[in-house]
């Protein structure tokens, strides 16, 4: 056996029938010429009667068939004369997509087709029971009417199919592929060889009709899983969730570019993507979150000195993707709920954000000038005007008022503002020796006059002047913004780290008078942009976008809560 195929089979003998092999086998099923008529999913807690899949097909000779696929998978992938038995066993399960019919009009021919069963299993039949099971097959069927798909036969259609046709289809593809599941779960990993090999699958893309379209894809959706199974088998989730979060915004970049936005298939097979990236972000905080939210939860003693940086950074880290998490699980539900429920669903998300962050107080104390990225995006999350209640006004105002008073603290105590590069080594170095290095810069923020227009949001003099108390005459503090006409923004946010782009608006003088201050702020320009990714659906991404690739939240997010 090849080490691919050996790969393969690794990679099928742990899948669970729930989810993960009702997932991938209908990809099979497509790539094997296939027309699908019924999914387990879509029969999801209804009696399926031996039939998790129903689809038209040919066999080996070139006949139609309509075939019944029954998936068996994790305890059940191995025919054993307990689970042969047993209720909704083996034996059941045969019986019920023999004697239960299926029909549908809507498709010609379909109800005339002689049917075959298939039984679908990752595993192997223990040689105990296979006399038993020969015997009732032989009793039942004809020659032809049933087939029974083994480890070993899956592992060769998937070869054969799937990963050598797609994902192993070329040595570059191959070679990268081994090499990200062998450094999976390698610290500090920054997943280099994974971004290159999805890179690569666009590159070998040279039009988006018929079966390229068909390839891509499915391509991406068996990374996407195998990147998350191993994960798991890692028992290291960040993995799967850093590694999906480059396979969404660059498959949507592409989409941009290529400006398929409107294309109803290619949303569809995007949301594909973006629905395993739920089931990653799900399983990552399902795993984190109770103990995240306990008092300094997400304080690791184990770290000894390096908390008084790890710890607020961890913090920040975590804000950007839980908010991110929120959004995508409130975008998976409006689907099946109405707007009652989707705001009870907000609300109880954000009182659980509350209990997180008010029992860590590293939420409170950016040390980087870049955490006013996931700082905006709690303001934004909590002040949307549709799901406002007094208490998400209360709790992010305190905040606010909370960490411009640690900085001050900080620059007070220490002469340190937030480091405006994200030079953590510099600030190790300026928290280690109570000294501040050459290479760490405070001089210019990016951070500061975002809180000040803040504090100008929630008519805050006092706080207002307190910031002006301690900050040095020539502190250089920023708005950080884009030109719309000179670039095509929406589609470089999903692009890359921004520098050259952004300019900035300079607060060159300091309104000593809090007063003036606001009146300046008021008169700036509000824009509503119109962005194409909102218009496909999909507005979470562009605060994903922000996150992953360090670009400042721009000002009409936050300028649209100004009373003018």
């Amino acid at each position: 056996m090849s080490s691919n195929n050996i790969i393969v089979q690794e990679y099928l003998g742990s899948l669970k029938e729930d989810k993960e092999l009702d997932y991938l086998f209908p990809i099979l099923l497509n790539s094997m010429g296939f027309r699908i008529v019924q999914t387990a999913k879509e029969s999801k807690g209804q009696s399926q009667y031996g039939k998790d899949i129903i689809a038209i097909g040919k066999n080996k000779h070139g006949e139609k068939f309509r075939w019944y696929f029954e998936l068996k998978g994790y305890g059940d992938k191995d025919i054993t004369d307990k689970n042969y038995s047993s209720t909704d066993g083996i034996r059941e399960s045969i019986i019920e997509a023999k004697d239960t019919a299926f029909n549908d009009t809507s498709i010609p021919e379909f109800n005339q087709l002689p049917i075959k069963i298939v039984l679908v299993h990752n595993g192997i039949l223990k040689t105990n029971i296979r006399p038993t099971f020969e015997g009732f097959i032989s009793k039942e069927f004809t020659d032809g009417e049933f087939e029974r798909w083994d480890i070993y036969y899956l592992t060769d259609l998937f070869s054969k199919y799937l990963f050598s046709e797609y994902l192993l289809s070329d040595s570059d593809s191959n070679r990268l592929f081994k090499k990200t599941l062998a450094f999976l779960d390698t610290p500090d990993n920054n997943y280099t060889d994974f971004k290159q090999l999805v890179n690569l699958q666009f590159a070998k893309i040279d039009t988006i009709k018929g079966r390229a379209f068909t390839k891509l894809f499915a391509t991406l959706n068996i990374l996407e899983s195998i990147i998350f199974h191993y994960s798991i088998e890692n028992n290291n989730l960040i993995a799967a969730k850093e590694c999906s979060k480059y396979l969404t915004l660059y498959t949507w970049s592409w989409i941009l570019k290529n400006k398929l936005d409107k294309k109803i298939p290619i949303l569809r097979e995007y949301n594909k993507l973006t629905k395993t990236q739920y089931d990653i972000f799900n399983a990552y905080f399902s795993k984190t979150f109770n103990v995240a939210k306990s008092q300094y939860g997400l304080f690791s003693e184990n770290s000894a000195f390096f908390e008084r940086i790890g710890y607020p950074l961890r913090c920040f880290d975590y804000l950007d993707d839980i908010i991110y998490y929120c959004r995508l699980r409130e975008h998976f539900s409006k689907r099946n709920t109405d707007d009652t429920n989707i705001r009870n669903l907000r609300n109880k998300q954000k009182d659980l954000i509350i209990e997180l962050i008010q029992n860590n107080n590293g939420f409170y104390r950016p040390i980087l000038d870049n955490n006013s990225i996931p700082i905006m995006q709690l303001f934004v999350f909590f002040s949307d005007k549709k799901y406002l209640r007094q208490k998400d006004v209360n709790f992010i105002t305190s905040y606010i008022f909370e960490t411009v008073n640690n900085i001050l603290i900080s620059k007070i105590k220490h002469d340190l503002l937030p480091e405006l590069y994200s030079n953590v080594s510099a600030v190790s170095e300026a928290f280690a020796t109570g000294e501040k290095p050459e290479e760490y810069y405070d001089t210019s923020s990016m951070l500061l006059p975002v809180l000040l227009e803040l504090l100008v949001i929630f008519n805050a003099k006092e706080v207002y002047e307190d910031v002006h108390k301690f900050l040095h005459e020539k502190s250089s503090l920023q708005i950080p913004s884009i030109d719309f006409d000179e670039y095509d923004v929406e589609q470089l946010l999903f692009e890359r780290h921004l520098h050259q782009e952004y300019h900035v608006d300079y607060i060159d003088k300091f309104f000593n008078d809090f007063e003036e201050f606001k009146e300046l702020v008021a008169k700036k320009v509000i824009i509503k942009r119109d962005y194409r990714t909102d218009k496909a659906g999909l507005s979470f991404l562009r605060y994903l976008a922000h996150s992953y690739y360090k670009n400042e939240i721009l000002p009409e997010e936050w300028r649209i809560h100004l009373e003018k």
